[in-house]
């Protein structure tokens, strides 16, 4: 209606008259008429705007851990947002919850449809970083043989050199999946050093990893502390050696920035195991635990962490990732020039031991 009004005073003040002046009117009333109709489901406010507005701010509220680590003003943040959740779109609420999740600057705060869609995600500054400079098809030309495949989980190989190698594309959630690297270990057993690769690895579950290491380990190995935001903390585990044998020869495990999740917890644990060494780029800097996914008024649901990891050193894993312990930078420029400059530190550092 405002815009109809404004129409009429520009043609009045232009001194369109007449006929000419009724057509110019008609076709901006039906190009309104059409715009209203093709976006009718924007412009209509979202009944659940609102309520989940403040459903997600209230949960987050709660149980979120790093506000004071972070430095976050999460009242603050509450004043800006909350008005505009009043008369808001379906679309732009996706949009703007996504955005307020995006205020704590975390890779585990995430909105997500009914059926576990990710619809935000924060993009972490090393995983940008670090986006490019990877490429599984690259490794594959340091092999003069194709890779075996453990399931979809597992790459793997003997390098020149009698170096055992291989990827871990995710931390799988199932048993029999990650049971798997039995397999592989079993075909790699006889390599003097071996390589593990988790180079653009984003998680998964914290089962698969902590069996790994039960087969990288032949003493107790103490696990790291698990924080809630009130201080309490979950007791700490004790991983033991698992399978009929175990992997302790010189092992190196690759990772960097876009390493993440349960990524770092496995490289946080393999920081303590004297056999092992951390090759590459520091890891992305999740160090939350989400634990739980919340549900919406609407239907949508999200997830923030509700404990975290402290590093092997006692520092926040959150931000600060896991260091290596050789720092070997990798760019996209390398990958393009068909160089994996990391893959070729790891080769070295294993043919001098």
């Amino acid at each position: 209606m405002f815009i109809q009004t404004l129409l009429i005073k520009l043609t009045q003040k232009i001194r369109l008259t007449g006929t000419f002046r009724k057509t110019i009117l008609l076709i901006f009333a039906v190009a309104i008429t059409s715009f209203n109709s093709c976006n009718k489901e924007d412009l209509t406010p979202d009944e659940f705007g609102l309520s989940d507005f403040e459903e997600l701010w209230q949960v987050t509220d709660t149980y979120y851990p790093f506000f004071e680590f972070k430095k976050i003003d999460w009242d603050s943040i509450y004043a800006v947002y909350q008005p505009e959740f009043i008369e808001i779109t379906e679309s732009r609420k996706r949009t703007r919850l996504g955005d307020l999740l995006n205020e704590l600057k975390d890779g585990h705060a995430n909105l997500m449809d009914a059926e576990g869609n990710f619809l935000s995600r924060y993009p972490y500054p090393r995983g940008v970083k670090d986006l490019d400079a990877f490429s599984y098809p690259l490794v594959t030309n340091y092999f003069s043989d194709a890779l075996h495949e453990g399931g979809d989980i597992f790459r793997y190989g003997i390098l020149p050199g009698n170096t055992g190698y291989v990827y871990i594309t995710s931390f799988p959630q199932y048993e029999s999946e990650y049971k798997l690297f039995d397999g592989v270990l079993d075909y790699l057993k006889e390599t003097p050093g071996l390589i593990i690769d988790i180079r653009h690895n984003g998680g998964g579950s914290t089962n698969a990893s902590e069996y790994f290491i039960s087969r990288l380990i032949d003493e107790d190995l103490e696990g790291v502390i698990w924080t809630r935001r009130d201080g309490s903390y979950q007791p700490v585990i004790i991983h033991h050696p698992a399978g009929e044998y175990q992997y302790t020869n010189t092992t190196v495990l690759l990772i960097n920035g876009k390493s993440f999740s349960t990524s770092e917890a496995m490289a946080n644990l393999c920081k303590k195991i004297g056999h092992i060494t951390l090759i590459g780029d520091t890891t992305g800097g999740g160090g939350g635990v989400p634990d739980e996914i919340f549900n919406l008024p609407s239907g949508l649901t999200f997830r923030v962490p509700t404990r975290y990891e402290l590093r092997y050193d006692g520092e926040h894993l959150e931000w600060n990732g896991i260091p290596p312990d050789i720092l070997v930078p990798q760019t996209a420029e390398d990958i393009a020039n068909e160089h994996d400059k990391q893959l070729e530190a790891a080769m070295e550092f294993l043919s001098e031991e």
